[in-house]
């Protein structure tokens, strides 16, 4: 029912008294339009976000949560994390890590190739770093210098390095690759850098020739200039023997089978079985394989830019 009454300043005390009195009346203390039902406020107190079901956060496109400053990153479909810039790259499964352009190079000595039969890098020992890891029978008045890598082995006269024979020491086809580095020289003698009576050999011999012996006895003249390292490989396949130097071929000839007979010992740096013939000057990195190395192998033996 609608109340209806007049009032006057003087009366304003009464008003509310009479008003409250009148049955069906009540004052509206909450201005129009209220409803009679407190208003609920998104998120509840304090404005919190409500959580739809299933853990996302109402409002956001895809119910994806939202990554706090500072946080890590999201996550792609499929769990893959992404990368952060400057972060490291993401290593595929199966595959083997690629190495940077300008990386190291690799071990000179791979402990796992099968077609190494022995590798002398010459860092402070004479041990053999192939998988044979052949060690010497007899060590005597070795040296060691800053070398074309680390530290080579410094030959003088009365040095001895030899091992014992192995069968593995003998195959088909081989390759002996070296960096030398010769205080002078030979004159009268020469300089012996492996040789074994029944395997292959390589020495430096007077008038500046280079003898490679596998399939077949070769003297090459190469111009080698004392105090400077030269890099020398011998291969042969049991049909043809070659001869790099600074990994660049300076002579091919026939050959025989590759020489495999006997049991002599293997002497490094001096004639066998005299121990004589001592080369004079420095050694490094020393390889014997049991295949012929590709021109690209050896070139990068050499140090590339062949």
């Amino acid at each position: 029912m609608l109340c209806k009454f007049h009032h006057s300043a003087h009366r304003l005390a009464g008003v509310a008294v009479l008003l409250l009195s009148l049955p069906g009346c009540a004052l509206d203390t909450k201005g129009t339009g209220w409803s009679g039902e407190s208003e609920a406020q998104p998120g509840g107190p304090g404005g919190a976000p409500v959580e739809e079901p299933g853990g996302a956060i109402a409002g956001q496109p895809g119910g994806a949560p939202i990554e706090e400053p500072g946080g890590a990153p999201a996550e792609e479909p499929g769990g893959t994390p992404t990368e952060e810039p400057g972060g490291a790259p993401v290593e595929e499964p199966g595959k083997d890590p690629v190495e940077e352009p300008g990386g190291a190079p690799k071990p000179l000595c791979g402990a796992a190739a099968p077609s190494l039969i022995a590798c002398f890098a010459f860092e402070g020992n004479p041990d053999d770093a192939s998988q044979h890891h052949f060690t010497p029978e007899r060590v005597r008045s070795l040296h060691y210098a800053p070398g074309r890598a680390g530290q080579a082995l410094s030959v003088t006269m009365g040095s001895k390095l030899y091992f014992r024979h192995d069968a593995a020491w003998t195959a088909s086809a081989m390759t002996i690759d070296v960096w030398i580095n010769p205080a002078s020289l030979p004159d009268k003698r020469r300089y012996t850098v492996i040789d074994s009576g029944g395997k292959p050999s390589l020495f430096l011999m007077p008038g500046g020739q280079i003898r490679c012996t596998m399939g077949v006895e070769r003297n090459v003249t190469y111009p080698i200039v004392p105090g400077q390292w030269t890099h020398v490989a011998c291969l042969s396949d049991g049909q043809t023997q070659s001869l790099y130097v600074n990994g660049v071929e300076v002579d091919r000839s026939p050959s025989g089978p590759v020489i495999a007979s006997g049991e002599q010992p293997v002497h490094i740096g001096s004639d066998e079985p005299s121990g004589e013939d001592e080369f004079n000057g420095l050694l490094d990195s020393l390889r014997i394989f049991g295949r012929t190395l590709t021109p690209q192998e050896i070139c990068a033996a050499a140090g590339g830019g062949c």
